[in-house]
């Protein structure tokens, strides 16, 4: 049940902030004709300390007066009602809807000098009212300032820290004492910390958050001169001569040299505007013609203060009118940065030197990927270090392998696959071995050689497969192999994953057929399989002989294995055989049948046997058949090459845009470079591959060369 006060005519909805004197809540007023939302701010005292006690109900009362007095102003909340209710002190006001200028920078980060103008001048306007009615905000900020939503104006809120000049108390000295230093960090001035707020300490408040509306940083994130403490941000915002002087003088260190009052800022926005030339425009969309000197001395001296201000405003014109002349060049050294980079990386990339990152960048998206957990369609009866020692002897005899497939046959599997060699007897048990390898369901191995290893005797063409993989340059298996051909035979020869795919697929009337549209395309139910070119993805110096497809690995682990004593010693349920694919290989590491995969960099030990990547690629035929996974797709090469320069443009526009301002040059090029990675990854994740290691150096050498441009201009300026 929601909580209600002053018998029940507010009903609280929701927090909208908490202090040290209580919360502020979002609330219903029900006796309203139109149950209208309003603010009920509340103070309760956490101490009943007699010192504390009185600071906390002066400043309950003090608001209550001057919001009764300032509640005139069609943007500043009206005061609706005051009430204590349990020893707590309870306001309440009228409710804004809008948004704060504090989310507004949350979300554009910054504002154009257009529309910082017209916020100074929607705040002075509100602060002339609040300073004739002798009163001092004192907490100025974003969050503090919302725009309304019926017509944009800005409203000023949270007078809780408001103190009437009227009412300072007096020593006996006959000076002011010092008030409660209420402010935030960054915004408030040094005379308002220390107890002393004055009228222009409002105006300091709303200087530097119209610079930290410009330039995006908070006030605490500024540097400060050494000598004099005057903040230092011009280098950090695209901002005309005029509003940056003024914006000097609002926040100058010592109040003396502000600012005196709203009206003088006013009146000094009125005059910039109109000396303003009508053919210049100040910001990013500047002229590139520099400012006359002589419009600038229109300018009052009165405007600008004294004379160290009116030097410092001087020379910072002078800075801009150079600046505004560089402006030109420093767009063509960005176009050409990008246009230097991409060239320079097009020329890499065909000469393969880019390979080794690309495939690195393919082995980490590969490792991140989803992991489904082992195929439930596979099971693998792994020979391991125990079975050999078992056995006493390697190879296997033909009568152990023998035995396997006829416990094996008696589960009743829908496909055996052998990944083990036996062209030449291993007695004893070779007739045996013979007559269990014709039955159909079984699968033999050869390979291409050289040497030619033939498959066992008596076996049919479709029980034959090689168990060739391609391995890349750094001995890694990532794409798989689907037809070859031997010198001096006619025939053409299938891999031994998709000969044992398609005969368990057989079962399923999926076959392997030709592609309506191309016959020179393999089709495997729904799912073409284009075959790889030697520049495809990240590669550029492939030996693309053959029929080849990217392997896509299920995850870390194929398939559920077992052993061969499991099988021999009847370790087994019907559940774990009975219409799967079951492949028998080797899997100790003395056998030598081990191959590097993208999981090696992450995986102890780091290398797979041959079988379980065999169950890898038995896997991705059997999911491409069913349409459970598609085939990876791959950019022709003119379209990989427009993704390379894309990202150069894009690292050329970020330069020139934020040409000023290193830091945040590096740190926004850093964001393109991950935003860069994190499209790739979700290209990936929707099983598409595109060049992210050559987009991403282009990145870094266009960012660079203009950083080095810049640097030798401003030398030589």
């Amino acid at each position: 049940m929601l909580e209600t006060l002053r018998d029940n005519r507010y009903t609280l909805v929701r927090v909208l902030g908490s202090g040290g004197f209580g919360q502020t809540f979002v609330a219903i007023d029900t006796h309203h004709p139109e149950a209208r939302s309003c603010v009920i701010k509340q103070f309760k005292p956490v101490s009943q300390d007699a010192v504390f006690l009185e600071v906390a109900r002066r400043l309950f009362f003090s608001e209550v007066a001057v919001l009764k007095k300032l509640g005139g102003h069609d943007r500043i909340p009206s005061l609706l009602d005051e009430f204590e209710e349990d020893g707590q002190f309870y306001l309440v006001q009228e409710h804004i809807e809008g948004r704060s200028l504090y989310e507004e920078l949350a979300i554009y980060r910054k504002l154009t000098e257009s529309e910082v103008t017209t916020l100074l001048r929607d705040v002075l306007e509100i602060l002339e009212f609040v300073h004739q009615n002798n009163v001092i905000h004192r907490d100025i900020k974003p969050s503090n300032l919302i725009r309304r939503q019926g017509d944009r104006r800005v409203v000023l809120i949270d007078f809780g820290a408001v103190k009437e000049i009227a009412t300072q108390v007096m020593a006996i000295d006959g000076h002011t004492d010092l008030t409660v230093g209420i402010a935030t960090q960054g915004y408030g001035p040094t005379e308002q910390l220390a107890g002393k707020p004055r009228f222009n300490s409002d105006l300091y408040a709303l200087g530097m958050t119209a610079i930290q509306a410009l330039t995006g940083l908070h006030p605490s994130q500024l540097p400060t001169h050494p000598v004099t403490a005057e903040v230092i941000w011009r280098d950090r915002a695209e901002v005309g001569p005029w509003l940056a002087a003024i914006l000097d003088k609002l926040v100058r260190y010592h109040f003396n040299q502000r600012f005196q009052s709203a009206t003088d800022v006013l009146a000094a926005l009125q005059q910039t505007a109109l000396i303003q030339p009508t053919n210049v425009q100040l910001g990013d969309s500047a002229d590139e013609t520099a400012i006359p000197p002589t419009q600038l001395g229109l300018m009052p001296t009165a405007m600008l203060g004294n004379s160290t201000l009116s030097e410092a405003g001087a020379a910072d014109n002078e800075a801009t009118t150079l600046y505004q002349r560089r402006r030109p060049w420093a767009g063509l050294a960005a176009i050409a940065a990008s246009l230097l980079a991409t060239a320079g990386m097009l020329g890499l990339r065909q000469m393969g030197w880019v390979q080794p990152l690309e495939l690195a960048v393919y082995d980490r998206m590969v490792q991140v990927s989803p992991d489904p957990g082992p195929d439930p369609r596979v099971l693998v009866v792994g020979v391991t270090e125990a079975d050999i020692q078992a056995q006493q002897r390697f190879p296997l005899s033909d009568a152990a392998i023998a035995q396997t497939l006829q416990r094996l046959q008696q589960y009743q599997p829908r496909v055996i696959g052998l990944d083990i060699f036996r062209d030449i007897p291993q007695e004893p048990g070779r007739p045996a071995l013979l007559a269990a390898l014709k039955t159909p369901n079984v699968v033999a191995i050869t390979n291409f050689g050289p040497p030619l290893t033939p498959a066992p005797p008596g076996m049919t063409e479709n029980q034959v497969g090689f168990n060739d993989v391609p391995l890349d340059s750094d001995s890694v298996v990532r794409r798989n192999l689907l037809f070859g051909d031997v010198p001096d035979r006619p025939e053409i020869l299938y891999s031994f994953s998709l000969r044992v795919a398609l005969r368990y697929l057989k079962q399923d009337g999926i076959l392997l057929t030709s592609n309506p549209q191309d016959t020179d395309i393999a089709q495997l139910g729904p799912a073409t399989l284009q075959p790889l070119t030697a520049q495809a993805g990240g590669y550029q110096t492939m030996d693309a002989k053959g029929y080849q497809l990217m392997l896509r690995y299920r995850g870390r682990q194929a398939a559920a294995q077992v052993s061969l004593s499991d099988v021999l010693q009847g370790n087994l349920t019907p559940e774990q055989v009975k219409d799967k694919i079951v492949l028998i290989g080797t899997t100790a590491a003395n056998a030598k049948d081990l191959f590097f995969t993208p999981y090696s960099s992450i995986e102890k030990p780091p290398q797979l046997p041959g079988v379980m990547l065999h169950a890898h690629m038995v896997s991705q035929w059997l999911d491409y058949a069913t349409g459970k996974r598609r085939p990876l797709w791959i950019w022709a090469e003119y379209q990989e090459n427009l993704w390379v320069a894309v990202w150069a443009c894009g690292a050329g526009g970020i330069a020139y845009g934020l040409r000023r301002r290193s830091l945040v040059l590096i740190v926004a090029e850093l964001g393109l470079a991950i935003l860069l990675c994190g499209s790739g990854l979700a290209l990936f994740w929707a099983n598409g591959w595109v060049p992210i290691a050559a987009p991403a150096l282009t990145i870094f050498f266009t960012t660079s060369g203009f950083m080095v441009y810049r640097q030798l201009r401003s030398r030589t300026a």
